[in-house]
């Protein structure tokens, strides 16, 4: 029987899988992930030939087509992930799934991807704002956030570290300037929502990997890491990431900013 990947790595804590991450996903155990967080396709065929591949090209960052990012493919992709997401979080957890288009066009993705989050095993719990500051591509409404949607487990409990804490529903920072994947979320964002739904220890699972923006947050805070990337050259740039950080000279290299004070709280 062969592997459910094309290829896998082990760097301390984290396991990087090259495949499909339905395939990859079916063959982790049951209750093994206590924080799943993820930037999937959002289904609107973006970096396509249109503003983004040419904005792209400005930067220097190569474009191409995102695999499954027609709305169909997305739909089909997503609602499966998040079938068998249920399977694998533990029953106190957190699913944390970013999305796009929060009341702009061209498709209301946060509505069907909130709706989706609500069920299917799971249960809707709260979206975030991420605030990007400047604005950004757009007609007539220029788009200057995206959002996180938040779920647990139906029946569970919401993951949260410190009871004794709350914080405001909108993050706001800049998406990074240097990126090394057409749709970077930057750092220290992650590891935020990483801290607050997660305590050190716990298994992060990232089903759309990327650059491995993720596995490096978790790593950073001390968590456990399963990352999965269908796409070849960026799995090679998050094993490239993740190595220079567990080497020590991830810092120097790419130079980041560190999860700010307050996701350190």
């Amino acid at each position: 029987m062969s592997e459910p990947y094309r290829r896998k790595e082990i760097i301390g804590d984290c396991t990087l899988y090259l495949g499909d991450c339905l395939s990859v996903m079916a063959s982790l155990p049951d209750n093994s992930v206590e924080l799943l967080w993820t930037d999937p396709p959002y289904g609107h065929s973006n970096h396509d030939g249109d503003f983004n591949a040419r904005l792209n090209e400005h930067r220097g960052i190569e474009s191409k087509p995102i695999a499954n990012d027609s709305m169909d493919e997305m739909r089909t992709v997503v609602d499966a992930m998040l079938s068998d997401a249920v399977r694998l979080l533990n029953e106190d957890c957190c699913c944390c799934c970013c999305c796009c288009c929060g009341g702009g066009g061209p498709k209301p993705t946060f509505a069907w991807v909130a709706n989706r989050m609500d069920s299917g095993g799971l249960q809707f719990f709260h979206s975030v704002i991420w605030d990007k500051l400047n604005p950004g591509l757009g007609w007539r409404y220029r788009r200057q956030h995206e959002m996180v949607m938040i779920a647990h487990r139906k029946g569970g409990t919401l993951r949260w570290q410190d009871d004794a804490k709350a914080v405001r529903n909108i993050y706001s920072q800049m998406p990074p300037r240097n990126r090394v994947h057409p749709n970077e979320k930057p750092l220290e964002m992650v590891g935020h929502f990483i801290n607050l739904h997660s305590y050190p220890g716990d298994t992060v699972l990232d089903p759309f990997m990327g650059s491995g923006t993720t596995g490096l947050a978790a790593a950073q805070l001390g968590r456990k890491f399963i990352g999965i990337e269908i796409d070849e050259t960026h799995f090679e740039t998050a094993l490239r990431r993740i190595r220079e950080f567990s080497h020590g000279d991830f810092f120097a290299s790419a130079q980041p900013a560190k999860p700010s004070q307050e996701a350190l709280i």
